[in-house]
């Protein structure tokens, strides 16, 4: 995924620019509904069958199919299992890394109400949130390869925008770069030794999630026709904590690198904001058995603040001498908006009777119609902004699930098909999902899980002067949800 390698990193084009770029879109864009356990269970597919919360952020129009007002909570287990190489030499081994978190994926109302209408049966509202993305992960990688971040600090410090407040900065003031001489050039302890093989390791961790606020409402006519709108105000959180460790493993006084001993290279970034955007859903009761359904999705107009950091350790030694030098930079606040997507989404639904469903969803989100505003910084909006018209395109997304219905109790699977964000590649990952319940008059209970396998590349630094560092990763997340239900 050479694309994704290309931007995953932050890329500081001036001092204040911490994390805009494509990152922020693929990331505050993919959204992994969790909702209920119902819904998770069924592969997320609900769009064309309603009377389920998770539909306030696919298909409000589902809404108008609840008879009866309903409470529902759905507590969940989240877990990332991660293993990663550095690809760079064969004979580096894999790290395996994890993460559990426990979440409220949903917490939410329907009040249900019949007008004196004779046409129309059902005129309902719904209130409360749905999770629509997680963040937590954490992964870790070692091994040894050739080329040092300081190539990356050195190539920077040395370019028409020279020192750089986050990054080459804190590494001439922590003695990583040494200069500049009469010609104005730094250099670094590497350029002696530019093929040394270097010991590195990294710990990334991630935390957040998108919560979103719902408000709906939707009416049922006649029951052939079910529309609905949603107002969704999602709650952005995200916190990045990266360090960074580099070593000579060179036996002797000199070692691989003359002079170098170890440095020590931290990331700190906080991202938090709020936005706001409009659900609009049409369902078609066609028969007694088919269903048809069709949502747009506004984009969303996210507001956000970055706070970034960065500070460095770095250790050398002079005729056994050993010396160190460290340094931190302040901190970075940087606003700017976010407008995500459009989305479409087309439903199908099939209900046998008393006996259960099938379902299927075709979602189309529009990743290259995203936009990033940085007031006061126009040349890097327009940068930023062509480049995610040059680097992203519309993904296709299908969701295929079922239910069957054995009394009280009911039994679910599902399976998610999701195409990459990149106009370069034709990579489609897949989820897979399994649920049980059971529907009582006035209460029930679900248990959902989905498990959902992709591979990621990733580098924790990009020069042009030095081998890349390529981080292969294989990525297992899992979703343990359980949704309590009451019908008053």
């Amino acid at each position: 995924m050479k694309s994704y390698i290309a931007i995953i990193i932050l890329s500081l084009s001036c001092q204040v620019l911490v994390a805009q770029s494509v990152t922020d879109v693929i990331r505050y864009s993919s959204l992994e509904i969790s909702g209920t356990a119902r819904s998770l269970g069924s592969g997320g597919a609900m769009g064309a069958l309603g009377a389920d919360f998770s539909v306030l952020s696919t298909n409000p129009a589902g809404l108008a199919w609840y008879r009866n007002s309903e409470f529902t909570i759905t507590p969940a287990i989240f877990t990332s299992g991660i293993t990663t190489k550095l690809s760079n030499l064969d004979d580096n081994e894999p790290a395996k890394s994890s993460r559990s978190n426990f979440v409220l994926s949903n917490f939410g109302v329907v009040v249900a109400s019949q007008p004196s209408s004779a046409n129309w049966k059902t005129f309902n509202f719904g209130l409360g949130i749905n999770r629509i993305a997680d963040f937590n992960q954490r992964f870790y990688f070692e091994g040894a390869s050739v080329g040092s971040i300081v190539d990356r600090f050195l190539e920077q410090a040395n370019s028409s925008t020279g020192l750089e407040e986050f990054e080459s900065q804190v590494a001439y003031d922590a003695e990583a770069l040494i200069g500049p001489d009469s010609d104005g050039f730094y250099y670094s302890d590497f350029e002696n030794a530019p093929n040394a093989f270097i010991q590195r390791d990294q710990t990334v961790s991630w935390r957040g999630s998108i919560n979103e606020l719902t408000f709906a409402m939707a009416g049922n006519y006649k029951d052939k026709v079910l529309v609905g709108a949603t107002i969704g105000v999602p709650f952005l959180s995200f916190r990045e904590e990266k360090s960074y460790h580099e070593e000579d493993p060179g036996d002797g006084v000199q070692g691989n690198v003359p002079f170098f001993d170890n440095l020590e290279y931290n990331e700190t970034l906080t991202t938090t904001g709020a936005g706001v955007n409009l659900k609009l859903g049409v369902l078609f009761r066609v028969n007694q058995w088919v269903r048809l359904g069709v949502a747009a999705h506004t984009p969303t107009a996210l507001s956000l603040e970055d706070s970034y950091r960065t500070d460095m350790t770095y250790v050398y030694s002079d005729n056994g001498t050993p010396y160190e030098g460290s340094a931190e930079s302040p901190d970075g606040l940087f606003a700017y908006k976010l407008r995500s997507p459009w989305r479409l989404i087309g439903s199908l639904g099939v209900v046998v009777k008393k006996h259960g469903f099938i379902t299927a969803e075709v979602e189309a989100v529009d990743y290259a119609g995203a936009e990033l505003r940085f007031d006061g910084f126009d040349s890097q909006e327009r940068e930023t902004n062509n480049e995610i018209a040059k680097t992203l395109t519309t993904a296709t997304n299908m969701r295929v699930g079922g239910e069957l219905a054995l009394d009280i109790f009911r039994f679910r699977a599902g399976i998610g098909l999701l195409q990459s964000p990149f106009i370069d590649e034709n990579t489609i990952n897949s989820s897979y999902s399994l649920g049980v319940g059971i529907r009582e008059e006035n209460f029930f209970i679900d248990l959902g899980y989905r498990r959902y396998n992709y591979k990621e590349s990733y580098t924790p630094y990009l020069t042009s002067v030095s081998e890349q560092q390529i981080v292969d990763r294989d990525i297992a997340n899992n979703r343990f949800l359980l949704t309590l239900g009451f019908k008053f």
